[in-house]
């Protein structure tokens, strides 16, 4: 592979990289929040309202 055809500062040795492939947790039923009573989501590994907290809830909204 030459160097116009792979991302920019990847190497040739990084082209073997596998991922494991991550296992999926099973949480059961969201909770209700405790402030609307509404479902809450599963957000950045945690539950969270997004009613309570705004639409921007996320790691690059805080």
């Amino acid at each position: 592979m030459d160097s116009a055809s792979r991302p920019f500062g990847m190497d040739d040795d990084e082209l073997d990289i596998e991922l494991p492939v991550l296992p999926r947790v099973e949480t059961g039923p969201p909770p209700d929040c405790p402030f609307c009573g509404e479902p809450m989501s599963f957000i950045d590994g945690e539950w969270g309202c997004s009613d309570c907290n705004g639409e921007l809830i996320g790691p690059e909204t805080g």
